[in-house]
C-alpha cells in the first residue's frame, strides 16, 4: 500500500472464492466489507486467480514477466512448488526484485510455522517486555509485527530497485516477522545481548529513563518525562520540587532509575493535585515533553492532524466517500493519488485482457 501511494502499480492476486482472509475480519464492516481490509488495501488492483489452475498460473507468470517486483507471503516452498519461485521467474525477467515475507524465515526449524502477528508478538518477547511484572503479558493493539516487517520489506525493495539501475539485475530478498520484531526492539534486545540481563518490565514507563512514563493527574492521565539532566532540572522546577535536583538519590538518570520506586510515587503525589490540562500547560512552559492520553478517535480529531491533512478522502462507486489515514511520507513535488480498495476480483477481466490471456 505504501509503495502504491508512492506511484507503484500494485496488482494483488487473491483466491477467487474468499479473497484475502482479512476481507472477513470484522466487525466493523462498511457496506459488507471489513474496515480492516479496506484500511490496508487502497491503490491495489484485485485479480482473482486460482493458482491451482494452469490458466491462473500462466496469468501470474505473464504479470511477473513484466513486473519490477513480486511480493509473496506464502509459507516457504509454496511458490517454488507452484512454479512461481524466484529461480523460475527471474529466467524470463532477470531484473525482477522478488520479496518473500514469512513468519519465521525461509530456513530454520520453525520455517513451516504459520506467521500471524499475535503469535510473533508473543514469541519475539514483545508481549513480555511491554508488560508490568503483575500483568504477565500485553499485546500491542495493532498488528505491529506485520507492519514492521512490511516496512523493512519495502525498504529492501527500494534498495534493490536502486541497485538494479546500476546493474540491470534483480535480487531475491526475504524478511521474517520474527526477525523484524527483534530488530525493532534493538534497544531492548541489546540489553540482553550485551549484559545477559532481561530489561525491566515496567509497562507504561520507559525502562532506563526516569521519569518518563504515564502519570495520573487529578482528572486523567498524561505522559511526560525528563530525558536528560537539564530537562530533569526544568521538570523539578515545573513541579515546584527543585529540592529533588539536590537529592543524592535523584542526581543523575542512573540514580533516578535505581530509585524509581521512591521517585515515581513522589511525582504522582504532586501531579494528582491538579488536572491534566493544567499540568500539560505548565510542563510545556518549562520545555518538558508531555501529552494527554487520547483515544484513537480523539487522536484523529487533533488540530495537528487536521492541519497536516493526515486523513484523506477517496471516492468509491460501491462504498461512497471513504476516509483513511494517508501516507506519512511527504515528498516535495509529489502528491499521492489515492484509489479506493477494489472489490474481490474487480480488476480480473481487465488485467487478463491486458496480459493477453
Amino acid at each position: 500500500m505504501m509503495l502504491g501511494d508512492l506511484g507503484a502499480r500494485v496488482i494483488k492476486i487473491e483466491e477467487p472464492a474468499r479473497g484475502d482472509e482479512t476481507r472477513a475480519w470484522g466487525p466493523p464492516f462498511l457496506h459488507g466489507e471489513s474496515a480492516y481490509f479496506l484500511s490496508m488495501n487502497r491503490n491495489k488492483e484485485s485479480v482473482a486467480v486460482d493458482l491451482k489452475s494452469p490458466q491462473g498460473l500462466e496469468l501470474v507468470r505473464r504479470i511477473a514477466s513484466q513486473a519490477d517486483v513480486v511480493v509473496e507471503n506464502f509459507r516457504p516452498g509454496v511458490m517454488d512448488r507452484l512454479g512461481l519461485g524466484y529461480e523460475s521467474l527471474q529466467v524470463e525477467n532477470p531484473g525482477l526484485v522478488y520479496a518473500s515475507v514469512s513468519g519465521f524465515g525461509q530456513t530454520g526449524p520453525d520455517r513451516e510455522k504459520p506467521g500471524y502477528d499475535m503469535i510473533v508478538q508473543a514469541m519475539s518477547g514483545s508481549m513480555h517486555v511491554s508488560a508490568t511484572e503483575e500483568q504477565g503479558a500485553v499485546k500491542v493493539a495493532f498488528p505491529v509485527s506485520d507492519i514492521v516487517a512490511a516496512l523493512f520489506t519495502s525498504n529492501a525493495i527500494v534498495a534493490a530497485l536502486l541497485e538494479r539501475t546500476r546493474t540491470g539485475t534483480g535480487r531475491y530478498l526475504e524478511v521474517s516477522l520474527l526477525e523484524a520484531m527483534l530488530c525493532a526492539q534493538s534497544n531492548l534486545a541489546g540489553s540482553v545481548l550485551l549484559t545477559d540481563c532481561d530489561p525491566p518490565r515496567v509497562g507504561l514507563a520507559q525502562g532506563n529513563i526516569v521519569p518518563y512514563q504515564l502519570f495520573r493527574c487529578g482528572d486523567g492521565a498524561i505522559v511526560c518525562g525528563a530525558l536528560n539532566e537539564p530537562m530533569w532540572v526544568r521538570f523539578a522546577k515545573a513541579l515546584d520540587r527543585e529540592e529533588w535536583t539536590r537529592d543524592a538519590r535523584f542526581l543523575t538518570n542512573p540514580d533516578r532509575t535505581r530509585n524509581r520506586a521512591v521517585l515515581v510515587p513522589l511525582i504522582e503525589e504532586v501531579l494528582t493535585g491538579a488536572d491534566a490540562a493544567d499540568w500539560i500547560a505548565r510542563l510545556e512552559a518549562h520545555g518538558i515533553p508531555c501529552g494527554p492520553v487520547l483515544s484513537l478517535r480523539e487522536a484523529l480529531e487533533l488540530e495537528q492532524v487536521s492541519a497536516r491533512g493526515t486523513v484523506v478522502e477517496m471516492e468509491s462507486q460501491r462504498l461512497g466517500t471513504i476516509r483513511m489515514v494517508g501516507n506519512p511520507m511527504r515528498i516535495t513535488g509529489y502528491e499521492p493519488v489515492y484509489r479506493a480498495p477494489s472489490a474481490l476480483g474487480e480488476d480480473t477481466d481487465r488485467v487478463r485482457k491486458e496480459f493477453a490471456l
